[in-house]
């Protein structure tokens, strides 16, 4: 297999928003919501009691999200993440199995 170092190559940094929750062992399913308008942006099962998503750039420059964790038999209360903010990430060098916060160039 041959490997393309991107360093080589002029490709400006892609800014976006990563999301990693570290859910409660009972939940099942997440649901990522606007706070301002209630618009459900993302829902998903949650996986080895984490979740995560790449969602739009604007996300990582308000806090105006919440998450709100659910199980699927309905035996515990839903917990809610208010006023999440996400993690600014280029795209290009990011990693979500080693999530590190991208630093904008000066």
């Amino acid at each position: 297999m041959h490997y393309i170092n991107v360093n080589y190559l002029n490709i400006k940094p892609i800014p976006l928003s990563f999301l990693l929750v570290d859910c409660d062992p009972k939940s099942e399913r997440l649901q990522v919501l606007s706070r301002t308008t209630g618009q459900l942006i993302r829902h998903s099962k949650v996986l080895n009691n984490n979740f995560k998503a790449i969602l739009p750039l604007k996300y990582s420059q308000e806090s105006s999200l919440m998450c709100v964790m659910l199980d699927d038999n309905s035996e515990f209360n839903a917990a809610i993440l208010d006023n999440v903010q996400l993690m600014l990430i280029n795209l290009i060098d990011f990693d979500p199995n080693n999530p590190q916060p991208y630093e904008p160039i000066p």
